[in-house]
């Protein structure tokens, strides 16, 4: 199952600082607001997996804590970006925040799994590279209640002004030990969500963790 972002309205409760990453893969905290929209389970469309290349360290990270997996119905994202289109690194911030559906705290540890998709209505996976990387800022999120906020980021390199390809219309993340659901939200859609890579190109991807500092 996905839970898929469309439309305009706005559900993310809380703010985002929007991280930045150095040459060497450090995040920078800029600030920014992105397209936000009302989320929906929805059925997963089949399509080819991505090329993934493991870091060090798990995609299912320990949860010490006892508390359960964070489900893609217990919260609201948004995705915000800022773009270079000068060789320098490009980067996101997938941020999310919990609703009230369960007010029963939840963990997020480790990688998510994430897709670019061919369009924001559930089409096919698009082919890109994804390599998991280690920041400085990961770590188990406890998100408590109603309003926790946690958020992972991704860098990569803008294939020119105007892509010059096929890009992707949404991103499609898949929550560490989590269930059947994915969360997918809007690209594309304005210079604040702008993820303009092609086909076989690269995204780098950190794991949860407090990147507000």
């Amino acid at each position: 199952m996905r839970k898929r972002l469309v439309g305009a309205t706005v559900v993310v409760a809380a703010g985002l600082a929007l991280s930045g990453c150095a040459a060497g893969g450090a995040p920078q905290q800029t600030v920014g607001s992105g397209s936000q929209a009302e989320s929906r389970p929805v059925e997963a469309s089949a399509g080819p997996q991505q090329e993934t290349t493991e870091a060090a360290g798990s995609n299912q990270g320990g949860n010490g804590t006892g508390d359960r997996p964070c489900e893609a119905s217990d919260l609201d994202a948004k995705f915000v970006t800022a773009e270079n289109y000068d060789g320098r690194p490009s980067n996101g911030q997938f941020s999310v925040t919990k609703n009230s559906n369960d007010m029963t705290p939840c963990v997020l540890d480790g990688y998510p799994e994430i897709k670019a998709m061919r369009g924001s209505e559930g089409g096919a996976t698009m082919p890109v590279a994804i390599r998991q990387v280690a920041a400085d800022g990961a770590q188990p999120m406890r998100l408590d209640g109603h309003g926790g906020f946690a958020s992972f980021n991704i860098t990569w390199t803008t294939s020119g002004d105007d892509g010059g390809c096929d890009m992707p219309g949404a991103l499609s993340v898949r929550l560490p030990r989590a269930g059947s659901q994915d969360i997918e939200v809007p690209v594309n859609q304005g210079r604040d969500n702008s993820l303009r890579i092609c086909e076989n190109d690269e995204l780098q991807v950190q794991p949860f963790g407090d990147y507000t500092n």
